[in-house]
């Protein structure tokens, strides 16, 4: 497996945080979208689209 690179971890950031956006999701507790880390948005993401295994964006 290769090593991700920051842009290649923004890039999977910001496509999660768009779809969240678009599940009509801004925020989780009291943080915005842009602060949380990858693994915590790949997390809410799977939360509220459990039907969703595959998070490869």
């Amino acid at each position: 497996m290769r090593e991700q690179t920051y842009s290649d971890i923004q890039r999977k950031k910001n496509s999660i945080i768009d779809s969240l956006i678009r599940l009509g999701i801004y925020k989780k507790g009291n943080k915005q979208l842009y602060e949380l880390t990858l693994h915590e948005l790949e997390t809410e993401y799977q939360l509220v689209n459990p039907a969703i295994q595959d998070l490869s964006f």
